[in-house]
């Protein structure tokens, strides 16, 4: 995964500007973040308080992003607003940039997934620890009766370890399997074209598979952010007494249970 793949950026490599072993999705994760933060500073250079344009949208998009997360973990979900909806912008913005031709989605690769997802537990075992303090966030890893902790702390071990996991690989295979599809279906097209005795024009085979690809470029970032968000509420929730939602941890099995692979 460390060779370059081929791209728009790739003659950052044919110039040696990046070593080889540097994977080329590096150089696009680092454009969609300097594209998130220009957006960001145009969008509050000018605050009025009558917005409108881009400020109004961007008001909208964090209203949203703040009603999302009030609705997964309750109210105290606001606090985290910063956080999932940072996740959020971001794994969206990776999923629609690699729809422009000559780019490469981020979120196709390892990666990038592998890095989210230890990036987004280690946030929420930061959030618990913060909560609840340390040593009710260890005694979550003993569990109660303390005479099962030697059969406990192992599973606990590994049902986190399975976190990242999850994450990582939904969202890759997800977004690396929408851009072999697409791949595919744009070879396609000479092939067709050919066989029509019509040499010349193109014909926009993956045009379809890109539309339901900007579904689900959505789908997916959303799916993310609200397994962190039910992540971090239960965590914290399993020792602070609230989990955010009448109802506790069966509402979030629930939610966990709903969410589409």
């Amino acid at each position: 995964m460390g060779h370059p793949e081929g791209s728009l950026l790739h003659w950052l490599y044919t110039l040696h500007i990046l070593p080889s072993w540097v994977p080329e999705v590096v150089p696009h994760s680092f454009v969609v973040i300097v594209l998130l933060v220009i957006v960001s500073y145009l969008a509050t250079r000018n605050l009025s308080k009558i917005p409108s344009g881009l400020q109004n949208f961007m008001e909208w998009t964090v209203e949203g992003l703040e009603n999302f997360t009030v609705d997964t973990m309750g109210p105290m979900g606001r606090r985290y607003t910063p956080f999932i909806g940072a996740c959020f912008l971001y794994i969206l913005a990776m999923n629609l940039y690699g729809l422009i031709p000559g780019m490469k989605a981020p979120t196709a690769s390892l990666n990038t997934t592998v890095a989210m997802g230890l990036s987004a537990i280690v946030a929420v075992h930061y959030y618990a620890i913060r909560e609840n303090g340390l040593k009710r966030w260890l005694v979550h890893f003993v569990g109660d009766p303390i005479w099962l902790a030697p059969l406990l702390i192992p599973l606990h071990i590994v049902g986190e370890l399975a976190r990242p996991l999850s994450l990582s690989l939904r969202l890759y295979g997800n977004i690396f399997g929408e851009e072999t599809v697409i791949a595919i279906l744009a070879s396609f097209s000479p092939i067709l074209l050919r066989l029509a005795g019509v040499p010349l024009l193109a014909l926009p085979t993956q045009l379809p598979m890109l539309l339901f690809a900007i579904f689900t470029s959505f789908l997916q970032a959303i799916v993310f952010c609200m397994l962190v968000s039910i992540y971090i509420a239960t965590t914290i929730g399993e020792h602070h007494g609230d989990h955010g939602h009448e109802g506790g941890e069966h509402e979030y099995d629930l939610l966990v249970d709903a969410v589409p692979v």
